[in-house]
């Protein structure tokens, strides 16, 4: 039962604090020939320079070194005037060789600014995880108790430790019997609600126990973290084949999934807040878990290791390009964590497979045809169509904002602004938080609604500090995203089409000399592209280049560069697919893409394998692509400007080019 005292208790929400020492000394030389030219070594000892006349060498010191043989070495005339210098460098270690590098000291508050938002866009390309990461509405045991709907919670509370209990998931021990050696985690309660993606209704109330992580310590309760997913371009090219060749799709769900995996640590947890135990209290007994219990650090993996050892057993094996993709014979299983979908011609045999999941202990729950996949609502069109769209949370996004008026844009940015750092700009203020809508937004570019992807990734770069004009621009998108709401991608395959990219790039496009010295990222160019195959988006993307391009040439095929880098694991997911005897779509024997690019120079570059005065130095990592182009596995061709549709992804157009290229790109 729920105890009333235990309500008011606090959450074990405190995060773990490092403190990272530099107080660290780089190791002596171990040289046999001593270098140090000082006279004196002791910290104590006042130095004092020598006097000499103008014009004169200073007189060699003794301990300028000497050789392995002995021989008094002769300091050069260089290494003499840098000991004339000592002052301005400095006594210690002094020598005519800096004694250590200085790159990446002393580095200025806007370089540590852009090198995060570098850091920043990587973790965007995870639009799940980094929305989890930037919401701040997740609520703890003692908030949830203080909201108008806590009784639900309280409910929800008790489901899941009977959940737990009727399961064997832990036993209760004495404290006094825990070893010495282990450590004793905090638990802590995540209460959410679960809404309805088409009506944004509150259609359950969810409590999770978890044990908190952050408290846990590497080497003592855990070890390996890395747990992979299915990745966004397999889920849709999936279902673009599902809808080509007509194949039946099922929706399933892993019911409390991590908990089904067997412990993989001995790992002692408190005993959860407001839960009483018949025998004894918290500050005598604690649980020692004997299931995989949510909140480890290492959970993640441990479940995703126990599902593919079960898959394995009954013939399911894992993709070479995509961990969470699994075939058997001719059915094909997604899987993200703990929702799965199933792909394969006879739906009658898909029903076979989940029971014969069911049979190996697995709890999986058979939910029919997609609808709610990973916060994606999946509808299939009457002319066969599917149509993925997210209007509940634009719908949370609009209220999030505060958007009660009817004003609406037809734009996601405004073609006239390019957004700075403005550090002359007021701090934001405005009543939403910054950091949240812009988890949500990004989210939601990265899932449905290619089109505003530039606009977000622009708003994104500013979370860590924004300003007045970066909170208008979000207030500007939200009012398109108004105009917008029902719109999403709509798959309707052509076959004719194959596979495509389009890669552009704008050259230097925010570069502003009177922020220049603040942002330097304004010196950078911004990569944009979008991958189709049958006319339908697989994958797209609008990045700030990682290095500054001295020519529209050198910023084009850094763009194609970093398209193919999309663009090769799904040809070889095709081809893998084609081996194991599923149809694709081929024009060739061997799987190709076609690359449109709208500048002759980088064409030239990627087909020609030629050094020029102005392109030499461009990176060997821009190369990759080569072996590819002279196989013939991918095609370049070029392409008119008003026809590049990653226009879209590289800088703000103006209405009518904004809506000729979203045909495109989201097809509608």
């Amino acid at each position: 039962g729920l105890s009333q005292a235990d309500s008011e208790l606090h959450s074990h929400s405190d995060d773990v604090n490092a403190t990272p020492s530099d107080s660290r000394e780089l190791p002596e030389d171990s040289d046999h020939v001593n270098w140090d030219v000082r006279s004196d070594t002791s910290e104590n000892s006042q130095e004092t320079e020598p006097s000499h006349s103008e014009g004169d060498t200073p007189s060699l010191s003794p301990t300028a070194g000497t050789s392995l043989r002995g021989r008094v070495r002769t300091m050069s005339r260089r290494m003499a005037d840098s000991v004339s210098q000592r002052d301005f460098f400095g006594a210690r270690n002094m020598h005519y060789m800096a004694h250590k590098s200085t790159v990446g000291e002393n580095k200025y508050e806007n370089d540590v600014f852009h090198d995060a938002h570098l850091e920043l866009q990587e973790r965007m390309r995870n639009p799940i995880a980094f929305h989890a990461e930037m919401m701040g509405d997740i609520m703890y045991f003692n908030q949830a108790l203080r909201q108008p709907d806590a009784k639900e919670f309280v409910n929800a509370v008790i489901k899941e430790i009977n959940g737990h209990v009727e399961n064997n998931h832990w036993e209760l021990v004495p404290r006094d019997t825990v070893p010495e050696d282990a450590q004793i985690v905090p638990s802590v309660w995540s209460m959410r609600r679960k809404r309805d993606l088409t009506t944004n209704d509150v259609k359950k109330h969810k409590a999770r126990l978890n044990l908190h992580g952050g408290k846990q310590i590497y080497g003592m309760n855990y070890f390996e973290t890395y747990a992979p997913v299915v990745t966004w371009f397999a889920i849709r090219l999936i279902i673009i084949f599902g809808i080509i060749f007509h194949w039946a799709l099922r929706q399933v769900d892993f019911v409390m999934a991590y908990p089904q995996a067997p412990i993989e640590e001995d790992i002692y947890m408190e005993i959860p807040q407001g839960i009483e135990i018949a025998k004894g209290d918290s500050k005598s007994m604690v649980l020692k878990l004997l299931k995989n219990i949510y909140g480890q650090k290492q959970a993640g993996r441990v479940w995703n290791s126990y599902l593919v050892q079960k898959l394995d057993s009954i013939g399911f094996q894992p993709s070479q390009i995509d961990d969470c993709v699994f075939f058997r014979d001719d059915v094909i299983f997604l899987v993200y964590v703990d929702d799965g979908i199933f792909v394969g011609n006879d739906d009658t045999k898909l029903q076979e497979i989940i029971k014969e999941i069911q049979q190996l202990g697995l709890n999986i729950e058979d939910q029919g045809h997609p609808a709610d996949y990973v916060g994606v609502s999946i509808k299939k069109l009457k002319d066969g169509a599917y149509e993925f769209t997210q209007r509940a949370l634009i719908d949370s996004i609009i209220q999030d904002v505060g958007l009660t008026d009817s004003k609406t844009k037809p734009v996601p940015a405004k073609v006239s602004l390019q957004l700075h750092a403005f550090k002359d700009q007021p701090i934001f203020d405005l009543d939403f938080n910054y950091r949240s809508v812009v988890g949500k937004l990004n989210y939601l570019a990265q899932t449905t609604r290619p089109d505003i992807v530039y606009a977000t990734h622009q708003i994104a770069k500013y979370s860590s500090d924004p300003r007045e004009p970066h909170g208008e621009a979000i207030l500007y998108l939200v009012r398109y995203l108004k105009k917008t709401r029902d719109l999403g991608i709509r798959f309707k395959p052509d076959p004719k089409k194959g596979f495509e990219c389009f890669c552009d790039a704008d050259f230097s496009g925010n570069w502003n000399k009177r922020f220049a010295h603040k942002d330097p990222s304004t010196s950078k160019s911004r990569s944009g592209w979008v991958i189709f195959y049958a006319s339908c988006p697989v994958s797209w993307a609008s990045k700030l280049q990682s290095q500054v391009a001295l020519s529209t040439t050198e910023a084009e095929y850094i763009a194609m560069s970093q398209a193919l880098r999309d663009v090769i694991p799904v040809m070889n997911l095709i081809q893998e697919m084609k081996e194991k005897g599923f149809q694709v779509i081929c024009v060739q024997p061997n799987v190709y893409c076609k690359v449109f690019e709208d500048n002759s120079g980088a064409l030239e570059l990627a087909r020609l394998p030629k050094l020029r005065p102005r392109t030499k130095h461009v990176n060997v990592c821009y190369h990759h692509f080569r072996e590819h182009v002279r196989k013939g596995l991918i095609k370049i061709f070029p392409v008119n400007t008003k026809d590049q549709i990653a226009d879209a992804l590289t800088k703000a157009l103006a209405q009518n080019d904004f809506q000729r290229h979203r045909r495109y790109l989201c097809g509608q």
